[in-house]
């Protein structure tokens, strides 16, 4: 809950003391709807915009002073806990597009111009079809990442896991946070196991194969991943989109 008292200024007052105007237009993100935070030293506010074109504008009023703002796009599924966006126990990450910056206000207006920037990295999982050994029914993506702080972008530790159901010779999307390692896992089921606690015929160390390939989580917008998954020899192939294919 976020609660925003301000005084009333005349021109004739000290405006010290009163409210500075912030003037934000804001780029970028898949969806015309953002939502819109900013925290002050004693108030905040929260509203929402929407694009007209390819950039949005709003206009509010808080506190002088310093000024985390914070611009966010793509909230769906996942719950938002204060600044933190939690993915909930099964589901995957929401294609989320923010910025946030600290803010001066200390004249009668400031004018923001900010660009949001992609949190989330898609990864196409497929499984090749073989004619020599089964495949499995189902793979869990599994990782140390519940989420992200829309403050600083910063990953949220916590467990992520998540069931696919993939097509042989199709690409299934999954929807990953950004990373603070290599731990992230397939794991590889039976299609006759049924049971949440059955163990996995297989493990694959994904993470490991996302960092030969050269990807890097702390790029300000992340790329997509495209994984091609051999079951007959355990041959993984892992490309990124608009890179070289590595084989490994």
């Amino acid at each position: 809950m976020c609660t925003l008292c301000l005084a009333s200024c005349s021109i004739k007052t000290d405006r010290t003391a009163c409210p500075g105007l912030v003037s934000l237009t804001a780029r970028g993100g898949a969806e015309d709807l953002m939502r819109v935070f900013a925290e002050g030293t004693s108030s905040c506010y929260e509203g929402q915009i929407s694009k007209e074109g390819d950039a949005a504008g709003l206009s509010f009023e808080i506190e002088r002073g310093p000024l985390l703002l914070s611009v966010v796009s793509g909230l769906h599924s996942c719950g938002l806990e204060g600044s933190r966006v939690m993915i909930p126990q099964g589901g995957q990450m929401d294609e989320i597009y923010a910025f946030s910056d600290l803010i001066s206000l200390y004249s009668d207006i400031v004018e923001v111009s900010c660009v949001l920037h992609k949190q989330f990295a898609l990864l196409y999982l497929s499984i090749i079809e073989s004619e020599t050994a089964s495949y499995p029914f189902y793979v869990k993506v599994k990782g140390n990442v519940c989420g992200m702080d829309y403050t600083d972008m910063s990953p949220l530790p916590g467990s992520f896991s998540t069931t696919v159901h993939p097509v042989i010779g199709e690409y299934h999307r999954i929807c990953l946070p950004r990373q603070t390692d290599d731990s992230l896992e397939l794991e590889f089921y039976d299609k006759n196991m049924t049971k949440a606690d059955d163990a996995p015929i297989d493990k694959l160390a994904l993470g490991d194969y996302i960092k030969a390939a050269g990807y890097d989580w702390t790029r300000e917008d992340l790329e997509d991943l495209y994984v091609n998954v051999d079951y007959t020899d355990a041959g993984v192939s892992v490309s990124i989109r608009g890179w070289e294919k590595i084989e490994i």
